[in-house]
């Protein structure tokens, strides 16, 4: 666990330094909620491509040829196959590997070699469908090869020849994307024949949104992403420096691109670069549609997994949500729409009148979802661990003798280790640090401040100055608002005033972003019960509000 802390904690380090230069490619929006490094799954050689079973929770790693299969971070078992690119089938447990020095497809159960196939030379690329059992493969000047079950059984012929690089399956309607790298196109394969060919530049690989079905290329010497939908290209999305490999989570709609010559991952969110991630060469990732864990191999030898601790997404629809609880003790869900509104709030949960504080503080037990924490009447810290639908499931005693602090509040990763933390403020003022451990549990407490009881309100703020780590919000009595900027290490930069006149509210919170823009937002309530949206102005400030509610003087807290 130390040595997953260190190497997440050089990461982080490696993205606050890039993250100027990176900033400068796609303008000022940076994510809320910056996916990081949360954990190194060491193999012991140069890792070069994963495969994921989500049904199993089993990560396939090819390095140095060989694929290690681990489960819950640990090595069980090694098979001697070597492995360009993988990939499972979640319904069988198959896993296929391509090994192009060989020409070879090797067929896996479990750790058992139960087949290797020949495929053509210059084989680049695998892709395959679940729910045809079909495995396609970009085959170099030949096409595409499929092959079912353990043979070949046809090679479908792309109209403009050229050499066919890489490959994607749409899996919701069995659609084959081929690049063809010296020509410059996409074919569009439906039933085993080429219905389109699309202008766009690809390269390295391809990747499919299997509900929105965009299909993502990334454009290396062009330093762009395209998207094709409906047989065209609709959008083009700038990226950071020459971008190779892609993958993308379905459920959020949000999609990672690898650039491993800058050491470079690109999430994309819609048509932007939302954040950066940063370590040696990563290569192709793979998404868990679980828990949305991403697995990037990269030449140290290690397997980086990038979460998003500060996740507040509680209904896996890639926005933030607010969650709030009424006067009857009902706690509701207030899913936003990304762009300022409100989708139809939800009810769940009730009898949360017995806690006197509800935080939404991220992904405490690093299982993709975004959690909540409570304190009850008697002291007691409880985890409501998210079930990524807008529900909770068993919630599990993580504390004691909290009735003491004055202010409870989630900080995101606030010491930059990968896990999200708890700041706690205590009667004399003392503001306590309490670093997640990723399970839902807590490593020794720090003292990061002292005279925090001047302040009636103290909030986990995302990332308030661009600068990647999460900053904390506070308003002073005399209602002034503050922004106390993290260092990602634990510690502070110089405070400064960002607003006055803010103690006409009687609740404030920051929910991430509302608006969609990539800052984070503000909501806050007056006396009158108007719920006011204060959009982030990317320059310390706040652009002119907007009200976004009324009646809201029913509902508290608001997290």
């Amino acid at each position: 666990m130390m040595l997953a802390r260190h190497l997440a904690r050089i990461s982080i380090a490696l993205v606050i330094t890039l993250s100027f230069s990176a900033a400068a490619v796609w303008g000022s929006n940076v994510a809320v909620a910056a996916p990081e490094v949360s954990d190194w799954l060491e193999v012991g050689n140069s890792a070069s491509a994963v495969a994921y079973d989500p049904t199993t929770r089993t990560l396939f790693v090819g390095a140095d040829g060989a694929i290690s299969v681990m489960k819950d971070s640990v090595t069980v078992g090694q098979i001697a196959v070597a492995a360009k690119t993988m990939s499972v089938n979640p319904l069988t447990h198959t896993l296929y590997a391509l090994d192009s020095t060989h020409n070879t497809v090797t067929v896996i159960n479990g750790t058992t070699v139960t087949a290797t196939i020949g495929v053509p030379e210059g084989s680049q690329d695998l892709a395959l469908d679940p729910g045809t059992g079909k495995v396609y493969i970009a085959n170099g000047m030949a096409g595409v090869t499929v092959i079912e079950g353990d043979k070949v059984t046809g090679t479908i012929t792309l109209k403009d020849e050229g050499y066919v690089w890489s490959i994607a399956v749409d899996t919701s309607t069995h659609a084959v994307y081929a690049g063809n790298y010296s020509k410059s196109t996409v074919s569009l394969i439906v039933d085993g024949a080429v219905t389109k060919t699309i202008p766009a530049a690809s390269g390295w690989s391809i990747a499919v949104d299997s509900v929105t079905h965009d299909v993502y290329v990334p454009s290396e010497f062009n330093k762009k992403v395209l998207v094709i939908n409906d047989g065209a290209v609709v959008r083009t999305i700038d990226v950071p420096l020459y971008p190779r490999d892609v993958a993308v989570d379905s459920s959020t709609h949000t999609a990672y691109v690898t650039s491993p010559g800058p050491h470079l991952v690109s999430v994309v969110h819609g048509s932007e670069v939302s954040s950066v991630v940063s370590f040696h060469k990563p290569g192709r990732p793979v998404v868990d549609p679980v828990s949305h864990s991403v697995y990037v191999p990269s030449p140290v030898g290690a397997v980086a997994v990038i979460r998003d601790p500060s996740n507040r997404d509680f209904s896996s629809d890639g926005r933030t949500d607010v969650v709030a609880r009424d006067g009857n003790g009902a706690l509701w869900l207030y899913p936003t729409n990304g762009s300022s509104g409100w989708l139809a709030p939800e009810r769940v949960g009730q009898g949360w009148n017995a806690m006197t504080a509800i935080i939404a503080g991220g992904d405490f037990n690093t299982d993709g979802r975004a959690d909540l924490l409570a304190r009850d009447i008697s002291g007691l810290l409880w985890l409501y661990p998210g079930d990524g639908d807008g529900g909770w499931l068993p919630r599990i005693q993580v504390g004691q003798g909290w009735q003491a602090m004055t202010a409870l509040l989630g900080a995101g990763d606030f010491d930059g280790d990968g896990f999200p933390d708890l700041l706690a403020r205590d009667p004399g003022g003392v503001l306590w640090l309490y670093p997640g451990d990723g399970t839902g549990g807590w490593f020794p407490r720090i003292k990061v401040g002292q005279e925090w009881n001047g302040m009636t309100t103290v909030l986990g703020a995302g990332d308030l100055n661009a600068d990647e780590e999460p900053d904390v919000l506070a308003r002073d009595s005399a209602g002034l608002l503050w922004v106390y900027p993290g260092d990602g290490a634990g510690g502070w930069l110089q405070r400064f005033q960002s607003g006055q006149g803010w103690n006409v509210m009687d609740a404030i919170t920051v929910p991430g972003d509302f608006t969609g823009d990539g800052r984070p937002d503000v909501l806050a309530r007056d006396i009158d019960g108007l719920l006011w949206l204060y959009p982030e102005a990317g320059d310390y400030g706040w652009m002119p509000r907007v009200q976004v509610g009324q009646g809201w003087n029913v509902m508290n807290p608001l997290v």
